[in-house]
This record gives C-alpha cells, structure tokens and sequence, in this order.
C-alpha cells in the first residue's frame, strides 16, 4: 500500500514569479524586445515592465484629473460672470419696477387715458353714528 504524505504548499514568491516571468515572455515572444535590449543583464526593460506599465497609467490618470480640474475651474468662472450679469440685471429691473410704482410715474402713464390727478385735495367725510 502506498505511503500517505502531505503535499507542500507552494510559496507566494513562487506564484508571483511565475505571473512576472509570464507576462514578461508574452511580451516578448508578442512584440519581440530582445533584439532591442539583449538579453540578460542588458534587458532592464523586460525585467521592469510592471514598474513601467504602472507609471505609465499614474501619468495618464494624473493628466486626466489635471484636465477634470482646468474645465471645472472654466465651468466655475463662467457660472460667476453668469450670476453677477443676473445679479446687475436683477437690480436694474427692480429699481425700474419701484419707480414705475410711484404717483409721478403713474401720472405720466395715465394722462393719455384722460385720466388727471385731482387739483383739489380729498375731502373728509363724516357720518354721524346716530343717523
């Protein structure tokens, strides 16, 4: 009968180094560096891969949230030049609108209708309580 034994666990180290060693012969049995680089020592390219591909989506991450922040900040500086047009343009009609509101202005626009502010002043009128 056969002897029972315990199966040793592979080390993470072991893994990790087979996915590094993987992915840097896709690429180069893909795009074909050694040519380019030599092999060994002289193939610090294909040894830093990971390193280079992570820097490279750090800088585009980075550009792209420098954009965000540049059109955020035009959209910001355009909704102020908005609010401050509606701001002047709010003070302006509500001085037209109280001075439209006052006995003068009304004179003005209603004596084409014929109608006139009286020359004599009001008169008072009393009733008595017991009539």
């Amino acid at each position: 009968m056969a002897k029972n034994t315990y199966r040793t666990p592979k080390v993470k180290a072991e893994i990790r180094q087979k996915r590094k060693s993987r992915l840097r012969m896709f690429i180069d049995n893909v795009i074909g560096f050694d040519h380019l680089f030599g092999e060994g020592d002289n193939a610090w390219p294909i040894r830093n891969i990971e390193r280079i591909l992570w820097i490279t989506v750090l800088m585009t991450v980075y550009v792209g949230l420098n954009h965000n922040a540049e059109r955020l900040v035009r959209q910001i500086q355009q909704t102020k030049t908005s609010v401050d047009e509606l701001r002047a343009k709010y003070t302006t009609l509500e001085a037209d609108f109280m001075k439209s509101g006052k006995q003068s202005e009304l004179s003005k626009r209603v004596a084409p209708l014929g109608l006139t502010d009286g020359q004599t002043p009001p008169r008072k009128i009393i009733v008595k309580s017991d009539e």
